[in-house]
């Protein structure tokens, strides 16, 4: 096969896997691996929400400590990370502005109401129920893909604890090109934004890189 043979095979948007013939004759723009699995994470995303907009999700333990009169417990910190997220312009709004206003224009339908900052509910209900229109129709949806795989690791490091992977720049090899992209160790799949250069695992981990030390996440 030869490099145009190869350029002209149709991709999922999302993660540039081949699609299936029926995917193909469907005219989706991603595949059923990456819808499903964006209907899991949206999922996810409701419940891990709820956990941690209450007051122990809110909150870190902390050790008692000893006054003049004796032990007392101090005040208890709040997570700012966690009410980033969950507050005003968290993820309710995250996934309203960024992903189902522009849906709703493309269908036609006039904007929805702003979302309260807690009705994670809504937020992903209307995202569930017309996901498989974006992933046949809607030509923008793996930006879309990776904003809710992006809340849903953010979400889940809060939960769990667990630091986000660190992230580095990676540097297109094309000739004259300057283009720049920001993956992990896990990144899969990318695209370089200046010249549409595809890099798969094994073609980012010889391109040249520096870590991006500005990254890190207070939880």
């Amino acid at each position: 096969m030869t490099l145009a043979d190869a350029d002209a095979i149709a991709r999922c948007l999302a993660c540039r896997a081949p699609l299936w013939a029926g995917e193909i004759q469907a005219g989706r723009w991603a595949c059923y691996r990456c819808e499903d699995r964006a209907r899991e994470q949206l999922a996810a995303i409701c419940g891990m929400f709820k956990r941690l907009d209450t007051l122990d999700g809110h909150t870190k333990p902390q050790n008692a400590v000893c006054g003049p009169t004796g032990t007392r417990e101090a005040p208890t910190p709040v997570r700012l990370a966690v009410l980033a997220q969950t507050g005003p312009g968290g993820v309710v709004q995250q996934l309203q502005s960024g992903i189902e206003d522009s849906w709703r224009k493309t269908l036609g339908w006039k904007p929805g109401p702003t979302r309260h900052h807690a009705d994670i509910d809504g937020a992903t209900t209307f995202l569930t129920n017309n996901l498989l229109w974006a992933c046949e129709r809607y030509p923008d949806i793996a930006d879309d893909l990776q904003t809710i795989h992006h809340i849903h690791t953010t979400l889940k490091n809060l939960e769990t604890g667990e630091r986000s992977p660190k992230k580095f720049t990676a540097y297109c090899r094309g000739v004259d090109c300057d283009g720049q992209m920001r993956i992990t160790l896990y990144t899969g799949h990318a695209t370089c934004p200046a010249c549409g250069t595809d890099y798969d695992k094994n073609d980012l981990a010889g391109l040249a890189t520096e870590y991006d030390d500005h990254e890190a996440t207070a939880a």
